[in-house]
Order: structure tokens, then sequence, then C-alpha cells
């Protein structure tokens, strides 16, 4: 006799999957403020929220890559009292989603591309939710920190997403 459950196969790694991303956003935003705040280039250093946010959508879907952009920006804004809730994070992980859908073969190259090109709107959208609360020279400071953080970005995202690969795939969330 057939067994009935509520809860089928793939229903029941869909909460797995978000404590995942959940505690990889966690990790991810405690290494970007203590780790990853001393490897500065330029008064620019790498940004981890922005790699995180782009692997989630990329590996997860949009769904997934927004939450994590939620969870980041979250953090960033209520625990370092920044008072920004950066809206870039949440759009850049739903448009490396959007943007996967059988583009390309090689998916660490579509990630160090994404990286780069959704860099330059992030730093923009970030610069000018911050410029409300604090008075900054907007361009100057735009061309300073976007183009030093493509630099940071490109050398630290082939070794985020082998990481990240690493991991959903001992854990067999994909």
């Amino acid at each position: 006799m057939p067994e009935i459950t509520f809860i089928s196969n793939k229903t029941r790694k869909e909460p797995i999957k978000y404590f995942f991303i959940f505690v990889i956003a966690v990790i991810t935003w405690v290494l970007q403020i203590s780790v990853f705040s001393r490897f500065l280039y330029f008064d620019t250093m790498p940004n981890l929220m922005l790699l995180g946010s782009v692997f989630a959508g990329i590996s997860f879907g949009p769904l997934t890559g927004t939450l994590f952009g939620i969870i980041a920006s979250f953090l960033n804004a209520n625990i370092l009292y920044d008072h920004v809730f950066y809206i870039s994070y949440p759009l850049a992980g739903l448009l490396a989603g959007i943007l996967i859908k059988n583009l390309f073969s090689d998916e660490l190259l579509f990630f160090i591309l994404l990286c780069v090109l959704i860099n330059f709107p992030v730093d923009f959208l970030n610069g000018w939710q911050y410029s409300f609360n604090n008075p900054i020279n907007l361009i100057d400071r735009y061309l300073l920190v976007s183009l030093n953080g493509v630099v940071l970005n490109t050398l630290f995202a082939p070794f985020y997403y082998i990481i990240m690969k690493f991991i959903t795939k001992k854990l067999n969330l994909r």
C-alpha cells in the first residue's frame, strides 16, 4: 500500500536550501567585515556580498539570489548601523538568476563576467543611496571605487566560486 506523504522529496530540500543560503550569507558578511576589510586597494575592498548574490542567483535561481541579497543588505543596514538598505544586492541576485537561463555553458566564466558587469550598477546604486545620508562627491568616488572594485572582484571571484561550488556539491544542494 502506497504511503501518503504531505512533503515530497523535492519540497523537503527547499527549507534546507534556504537555510544554507541564510548561513552562507551570514558567513559571507562576517568574512567581509573581519577578513576582507583588510584587503584594501586604493581604499576599496572586495565585495563578497556581490559575489554571494551573483553565485546564489546563478546556482539556485533568481528567488534565492534575491534572498541572499536581502539578507546581506539587512545585515549591513542593521548590524553595522549603516542605515542604508542597499537595494543593489537583491537586484544583482535577481539579475544573475534571470540571465543564466541557458546562455553560457561555462558557469565559472559567466560568474566572473557577471561579477564584472554588475559591479558598475551596484556601486552606483550603493553610492547614490549612501549619498542621501552622507555628503560625498559621488562621481569621483564612483570612478575610484568601481574600477578598483572590478579588479578586486575579478581576482577573488574564481576562489569564491570554486569554494562555494565544492560546498554545494558536498551538501548535495544542486
